[in-house]
This record gives C-alpha cells, sequence and structure tokens, in this order.
C-alpha cells in the first residue's frame, strides 16, 4: 500500500506590508514557532528574524495568522516557508500597495490679508510602499469657521420681506462666508517621492480676494489620501512670512 503523502499544504498571505494575514492549521498542543523566511528586496530587507502571529485562539481546523513586513515593502508577490510544528510549509507572500502619507506639521495656521500670498515651510513623509508625485499646482476651498453658526442666527432672527423664503435668506447668507479657492504653488519639493522617504515642501498659498477682513476661514488640502486641515486668520498688517499683494 502506498504511503500516506505527509507534505504540507502551502500557506498564502496577503495585504499590506505590516498586515499580511493567512490561515494555516496549527498543532493541537505543543509549542509553535512559526518562523518565516522568505526572499525580500534589499530595500525591504530585515537582518531580524521574522515570525508570524495567531491573530485569534484556534478556531476550528485553521487558524489566522498575521505578518509584519517592513512598511517600504514594494509591491508584488514573494516566496517564502513558514515552519508550524515540526511541518515547514511552502508560502507565498502578496504584498499591496498602500499610500501612507503624513504631514509635518500635522496641520497649518496661516495668517494673511485677502489677495495676498503667503508662504510655508511643510514636511511630507512617505511611509507607504508606493512612490507619491507631488504636483506643483493645487488648490482647495475655505469657509469661515463660524459661517454655518452665523447663517442660522442670522435667518432665523431677520425679519423677510414679503416674498422671500426663509431657505432662500440661509443660502446667501451662508453663500457670503464662502472664501472661494486657495491656490497653491509648490516652490519646491515637487515631483515623485519614493517610499521612506521625507521631502521639504516650499508652499506658496495665494489667498482669495473674495476673503472677508478679520475672519478665520478653515478647508482640507488633499494630497494623495490626505485631507491636511489649514486655518488662515486674515488681518489687516502684513506678517513676516506674506508676500505683498501683486
Amino acid at each position: 500500500m502506498a504511503g500516506r503523502d505527509k507534505s504540507a499544504s502551502a500557506v498564502h498571505f496577503h495585504g499590506w506590508p505590516d498586515r499580511l494575514t493567512g490561515a494555516v492549521e496549527l498543532p493541537a498542543s505543543g509549542p509553535i514557532s512559526l518562523a518565516v523566511t522568505l526572499d525580500l528586496p534589499d530595500e525591504a530587507a530585515t537582518p531580524a528574524p521574522l515570525y508570524a502571529q495567531p491573530m485569534d485562539p484556534p478556531n476550528g481546523k485553521e487558524s489566522w495568522l498575521r505578518l509584519s513586513l517592513p512598511t517600504s515593502t514594494p509591491p508584488g508577490a514573494y516566496r517564502g516557508t513558514i515552519q508550524v510544528g515540526d511541518q515547514k510549509h511552502v508560502a507565498t507572500f502578496e504584498v499591496e500597495p498602500r499610500l501612507n502619507l503624513r504631514m509635518i506639521p500635522s496641520s497649518l495656521l496661516l495668517r494673511g490679508r485677502p489677495g495676498a500670498r503667503v508662504n510655508a515651510q511643510l514636511t511630507l513623509a512617505n511611509r507607504g510602499n508606493v512612490a507619491f508625485e507631488v504636483q506643483r499646482v493645487h488648490a482647495f476651498g475655505v469657509s469661515e469657521v463660524d459661517g454655518l453658526e452665523r447663517a442660522f442666527g442670522q435667518t432665523f432672527r431677520a425679519k423677510l420681506p414679503p416674498g422671500e423664503r426663509l431657505i432662500d435668506r440661509f443660502a446667501n447668507t451662508l453663500a457670503e462666508s464662502h472664501g472661494g479657492l486657495v491656490r497653491v504653488q509648490i516652490a519646491k519639493g515637487a515631483g515623485s517621492v519614493a517610499p521612506g522617504v521625507s521631502r521639504e515642501l516650499e508652499a506658496v498659498f495665494k489667498l482669495p480676494d473674495r476673503m472677508r477682513s478679520g475672519r478665520a476661514y478653515a478647508g482640507t488640502w488633499p494630497l494623495g489620501f490626505v485631507r491636511y486641515g489649514v486655518e488662515i486668520d486674515t488681518i489687516n498688517g502684513v506678517p513676516s512670512n506674506e508676500d505683498e499683494k501683486e
């Protein structure tokens, strides 16, 4: 009678580099090392040994495991092995692309007159595993911080003339609080930012002419999947980092 095939089944992991998951049948008892070996590109190689970690107590025949690789590991499929008890399994590791950006500081406060240009120094850190392209020109909208509250208050206190509807008064008052589009030019630092790299950015913000002096505005500047918060205080004087209005 032919001998029983005792070869271990293959294990497949997939996910972001630091959140790879895969399922395997664990031994019922005894120590489990879950040591992992795999071929990584030089930029993601790690001298420390790799070990998978059980995510939950064993449930049925298979249990979910989690493996963390360097966050800059490039997307792609890698081959290796995982030791489970006294069996060594062939394993595949499918690393998915992840765009993970961090802006420093975490939010931005600008001060300037309506229509002025304001300079700011920022740092963009690419903590993902794919390159990010910093475009030279951007734009985002801003509104007065208390614009919605003011619109409600003024609308419900107003004595409307015949023919004017409450909703129309509210919409018009709210529209007055919209500051328009802030134009952003990246004077230094535009271009591709590789994974694991931090880039210093010099940004020039052109404040909209329709903004009203003495008001506080807020908006979000979209950068990839990041929504970067920007607050703007309009003032009558000219701060040191503001250029004269052309």
